[in-house]
């Protein structure tokens, strides 16, 4: 009779941070390392010990402990140590397509720098949700089974109840995505600590091994049975072999192995029935009651959302472009760029992302901002100094200040930029810091007006902001520091930029000033051939088509929340609280190609939860059992409201800002619209994903959340609406589509899960400002699919240079890069050290879609996976629905 195996694989979920502080983990973690170091020279029968599938906890061990490296390289060499796939264990929804790329990307190659090839399982025990692309992503990163923790109902083959779209007879499963890839799913069932803590004493041992076998075999497709011995921050089972050894001997129908995973996998694979399951799509527990979906946690400290979007714009959307247009990269300039990508990713697992950790620990993820944002500015100023020596700028003037505008979005721009141009310098080295100064001033007093002409001479519409003199330095790389006074005018301008494209311009001593004058006055409408907008007198914005017909209407909407960092939960007494008051300061100013209405609004809500939350929060009563009310004591709350509405644009920007001093509660954006639809569209990873407005028939959770990367959409046959964001992840979208809800602010007091762990800064008090945008179409696909390029373009700025008159290789204005389908959206341009040129992107439709790609007029050499490799696709092969593709140019 063959035996049943039993693979217990060891392991420690490790979150780096969460209800301890980042160092408090972190000297946990140490001695972990060292119990394995320890165990790996003192006990030859045990195997290998999962480092969590992400390689940042040997860099945070040796930065410790870094006499360790060749002891530590040594295991993993030899298989002890089993390291990889990935660099962290990341939040899917709430990063980037880039940065989850980049994880992997990192991940693997640092695994193989320590010596041993990455654990082959894609590796997402505990993500707050798992992204629908998963199985594409890693099949393009050479792997074809993952494991994961959350999203699927497994039912067992005599236990026949349910069978719907998220339920899988067995733990094991194809896992299938928009493309139709397909990766072997293994669900961790009973938890990936299914074996933790095995008893050596017999009598425990039997009672222990009779109910976790019974639990295992429930599910398990074969005979092939995993075990996952540890738990979050859980240390080594010093004893494990002799604990093994004991249930050897209590069962010999069964043989337990101390085990990893790629030697399960193989066991598993060679054994699997033909009738598994296949699950498709995203894996968020949409069949559950709603309540631990964790779903909420896209809008805990919105503060660190929106600044994690603003840093993966800056790398991905700034950074990288401009070394590709510099066609190059030295290896100091990429290793400084690893080292701001490796700083961004550890602020990107999931209890750091997702907000849900102590004050410490995202204390401490603003500051790694703050680095990576230094680091950036620094590496995109440096590559910007190349890239202005390349323009030629010799037939523009002789004596003008030329300037360059670059537009890295995919996706044409016609936003106003202001840039301060230096017209006039005075060096310390020539007079004092008083007189330089002095020198500056007569400058512009001598000279008063100015221009601004295109590469053709021809005068462009533009404003004079102001001008000024303030002091500035150089450092030159070989010399020392270089300190001056300049005279400066600071210029606004709207220039119509193509997707992918610079231009440049020049600014002149003139004595003619054309400069548009700013006008204001205190109408309430705005409007250009595509949209009309409307703001009442108690702040209702209301936006119509070119038709005049009523499309949207917008209001905010604000509640208590009695949650936690996790879980939104509405106040004992539903109070809600429409901005529905007089406002006040109503202003409409022209702007050089558009118009903006500002405008305040002030309401009074309670200024937090009764003293019955605290209690509740004290007794770590469930969330979903809560019934504390809003307090009697009434507050103000005031927010600024600017709209802006270019001439020539199809997207309404909206901005809400304020102070806030309210706690317990949420602050919504509320769209009304002229749309009934049973789905709707957003942003997701890698993907433009199709949600069901309608929750499932287990559903007990009244809220209905919801992730966002760029933007999400209702639409119809005839009619949508297209509201886009910077980096408000969560949405709401009614069940007949007709209202969808963004969170521009939700505060609350205690992190959750399993303890209470109080909050103070998770009560975001203190300024805030929200970014959103509105496009209407006729909801045909072409239009659907140009308002979303537009919504994840507003996510991008562009970038202001200043250049000298001076010969050079590059031609004034140009397009780098040229796509002829708008349906393939950019995820990345970038250049290796190598010299090759990468351009990655995905089918944002469900059908094939035609592709050419040209860059700096050239076409792809290849096509590549994530590592680089051929996959041997011809380069102007159709897209596939959902596809990821990666161009590499030579």
């Amino acid at each position: 009779m063959k035996k049943k195996k039993v693979y217990i694989i060891s392991h420690s979920h490790w979150d780096r941070e969460w209800y301890m502080s980042f160092e408090e983990h972190h000297m946990r973690l140490v001695k972990l390392i060292d119990d394995l170091l320890y165990l790996f020279e003192h006990d030859p029968k045990f195997d290998s010990f999962h480092l969590d599938g992400q390689d940042i906890i040997l860099d945070d061990y040796l930065a410790v402990r870094p006499e360790k490296r060749d002891e530590v390289r040594h295991w993993v060499e030899v298989g002890k140590l089993r390291v990889g796939p990935f660099y962290i264990l990341q939040d899917d929804f709430l990063i980037s397509p880039e940065s989850n790329i980049r994880n992997t990307q990192y991940g693997m190659k640092k695994a193989r720098a320590y010596g041993h090839a990455p654990v082959p399982v894609g590796y997402f025990p505990d993500t707050f949700g798992n992204m629908g692309q998963a199985s594409q992503i890693m099949r393009l990163a050479g792997l074809d089974t993952v494991a994961f923790g959350r999203g699927v109902t497994p039912t067992g083959l005599n236990n026949k109840v349910g069978f719907g779209k998220f339920d899988s007879t067995y733990s094991e499963m194809w896992w299938q995505g928009a493309n139709k890839d397909k990766v072997l799913g293994i669900l961790f069932a009973n938890w990936y600590s299914n074996a933790n803590e095995i008893p050596v004493d017999e009598k425990k041992a039997k009672k222990f091994w009779d109910q976790k076998l019974a639990d295992a075999e429930k599910f398990a497709s074969t005979d092939d049975l995993l075990m996952m011995n540890g738990v979050d921050h859980q240390p080594v089972q010093l004893d494990l072999t002799n604990a093994i050894a004991v249930a050897n001997k209590l069962y010999p129908d069964y043989e337990f192995i101390h085990s990893n995973f790629e030697d399960y996998v193989k066991a598993l694979k060679k054994d699997l029935p033909e009738n598994l399951s296949t699950i498709s799509g995203e894996l968020t527990s949409q069949d559950t009651d709603g309540w631990y979906t964790l779903a909420n946690t896209a809008s805990s400290r919105i503060y660190m959302k929106q600044k994690n979007t603003a840093m993966e714009r800056l790398l991905e959307d700034n950074v990288e472009p401009i070394y590709l247009l510099n066609k190059k990269i030295s290896k100091a300039d990429q290793d400084r760029l690893d080292y701001a990508w490796h700083e961004l990713l550890r602020n990107h697992p999931h209890d750091s992302i997702s907000g849900s950790g102590i004050d410490a620990v995202h204390r401490g993820m603003m500051n790694r901002y703050e680095k990576v944002g230094q680091v950036g500015r620094y590496l995109m100023n440096s590559g910007l100094d190349s890239f202005a020596k390349k323009i030629n700028t010799e037939g523009l003037t002789i004596k003008g200040h030329p300037f360059v505008f670059i537009n890295p979005a995919n996706d044409t721009k016609n936003d106003e930029v202001k840039i301060k141009i230096e017209v006039h310098r005075e060096l310390f080295a020539d007079s004092s810091p008083e007189d330089a100064y002095k020198k500056c001033e007569e400058y512009l007093q001598e000279n008063p007006t100015y221009q601004v002409f295109d590469k053709n001479r021809q005068v462009v519409d533009y404003r004079i902001v102001k001008k000024f003199v303030r002091f500035g330095y150089e450092l030159p790389e070989r010399s020392f520091r270089v300190p001056y006074m300049a005279s400066y005018v600071e210029v606004a301008m709207s220039p119509v930029m193509e997707a992918n494209s610079w231009q440049t311009f020049y600014l002149d001593n003139s004595a003619q000033d054309s400069s548009l004058k700013t006008k204001t006055d205190n109408k309430n409408t705005l409007s250009n051939r595509f949209l009309k907008v409307k703001v009442g007198e108690k702040g209702e914005i209301r936006v119509f088509d070119l038709n005049n017909q009523l499309r949207s209407q917008l209001m905010l909407v604000d509640t208590g929340d009695i949650g936690n960092e996790y879980i939104y939960k509405q106040s004992g007494d539903g109070s809600r609280t429409v901005f529905n008051t007089p406002i006040e300061n109503l202003k409409r100013e022209s702007l050089v190609d558009g118009m903006r209405i500002s405008f305040n609004q002030t309401v009074k809500l309670p200024k937090s939860a009764t003293h019955e939350l605290l209690r509740e929060q004290e007794q770590v009563i469930d969330v979903t059992r809560r019934h504390a009310k809003r307090s009697s004591e009434l507050k103000e709350f005031k927010v600024h409201i600017t709209l802006t509405l270019m001439n020539e644009s199809r997207n309404l920007l909206i901005e809400v800002s304020g102070n806030n001093e309210i706690k317990d509660h949420r602050l919504q954006a509320v769209f009304k619209t002229d749309i009934e639809c049973e789905t709707h569209s957003a942003d997701s990873i890698f993907e433009v994903v199709t949600r069901n407005n309608k929750v499932g028939k287990n559903w007990k959770n009244p809220e209905n959340p919801q992730h966002q990367q760029a933007f999400v959409s209702v639409y119809k046959e005839d009619a949508g609406v297209v509201i886009g964001n910077f980096g408000l992840n969560e949405y709401e979208v009614s069940p007949n589509g007709k209202n969808v809800a963004v969170t521009l602010l939700r505060c609350v007091g205690e992190m959750g899960d399993w303890g209470y762990f109080p909050t103070h800064d998770s009560q975001c008090q203190g300024r805030f400002k929200a970014r959103l945008s509105l496009a209407l179409t006729d909801g045909s696909q072409n239009a659907q699919i140009v308002a979303y390029k537009k919504a994840q373009a507003d996510q991008i700025d562009l970038i202001t240079k200043q250049v000298d008159i001076q010969a050079g290789e590059y031609e004034p204005d140009s397009q780098y890069l040229k796509i002829d389908n708008p349906a393939f959206s950019v995820t990345a341009t970038k250049v290796t050290t190598e010299g090759k040129f990468i351009v990655r992107g995905y089918n944002m439709t469900n059908q094939v879609q035609s592709l050419h790609v040209t860059l700096f007029d050239r076409k792809p050499s290849r096509i590549v996976d994530l590592h680089g490799n051929d996959l041997g696709i011809d380069i102007d092969k159709p897209l596939d629905p959902a596809e990821i593709r990666t161009y590499e140019f030579e």
